[in-house]
């Protein structure tokens, strides 16, 4: 089964990497990618592009970001191929286990 994991972060907390953590994920991304658990990882880019696009009625709304009302920001994405729920809460678990306070969405994904 394949699953998003959408890694959110308090914006008013967030903090960037220590080496350390970094170390400590390279590893962690290589061991997940070798397993063939890891299909594909990314983090959000300081500066980057934030765009919000809405339809509501037929009415598209772009809105540009940066979104300082936001109570979180989106700090990255995983997607795994794992054998199950509790294979992709291991995997999750073992990532805050390394970035500290955080929160991470699973989401089920079609292999369609």
């Amino acid at each position: 089964m394949k699953v998003l994991s959408i890694f959110t972060l308090d914006p008013a907390t967030a903090q960037p990497p220590t080496p350390e953590q970094a170390a400590i994920m390279g590893k962690f991304i290589e061991e997940l990618k070798r397993k063939g658990a890891l299909i594909d990882t990314g983090g959000v880019m300081d500066g980057s592009l934030e765009i919000k696009v809405e339809r509501k009625r037929g009415k598209r709304t772009v809105t540009d970001g940066p979104f300082a009302e936001a109570k979180e920001m989106v700090g990255g994405y995983a997607l795994f191929d794992v054998t199950g729920r509790d294979e992709a809460i291991e995997y999750t678990d073992r990532f805050l286990d390394i970035v500290g306070d955080a929160t991470c969405y699973l989401h089920e994904v079609s292999e369609v």
